[in-house]
């Protein structure tokens, strides 16, 4: 069994997920999924806590039969966007897998990381970044964000984690 990543448009996700789940068999296809994420945004003078897509323009299939996945999915094409790679269906690596699992949980979930700056490094003292800070590649401290070096595919996107600070 393993994770699959499907392109599509922004803002489409939820839908092309909900249609795979719908329409691909269940032998084939055992889950369709998408990741979120928490992160602050300063709106109306005051600091909130925004839920956003962590893959935008992704959706995640999970399957133990790759090559009748990619075959159910070829039917579909007209629905999905191309990947970056030129592929329609592109494995996820186990150990981006396991990462990706250890940072969200079973909730497919990323919750907002506490901490402090020291010497210009972000420090989590709780959330899912706490003892993971080599993930973080570059802090944005007006956007609040951690950029994580946690690559999808080659010349994917880089993944945004939520920072708060104490």
């Amino acid at each position: 069994m393993g994770w699959y990543l499907l392109a599509c448009e922004p803002g489409r996700e939820e839908r092309l997920k909900d249609s795979c789940k719908k329409r691909l068999p269940e032998p084939v296809l055992e889950d369709a999924f998408l990741f979120s994420y928490e992160r602050m945004k300063k709106y109306l003078g005051q600091w909130h806590v925004d839920t956003c897509r962590m893959f935008p323009g992704y959706v995640f299939l999970q399957s133990g039969c790759p090559e009748l996945l990619q075959e159910a999915v070829s039917h579909y094409l007209r629905f999905f966007g191309a990947l970056d790679s030129g592929q329609r269906l592109v494995s996820v690596e186990t150990e981006v897998e396991r990462r990706i699992r250890s940072l969200c949980g079973e909730h497919r979930h990323m919750a907002l990381s506490h901490g402090s700056l020291l010497d210009g490094r972000f420090i989590a003292e709780e959330g899912p970044l706490a003892g993971r800070e080599s993930l973080i590649a570059k802090v944005d401290l007006h956007k609040r964000v951690a950029v994580l070096d946690l690559r999808l595919m080659e010349g994917g996107r880089p993944v945004w984690a939520g920072i708060a600070f104490k």
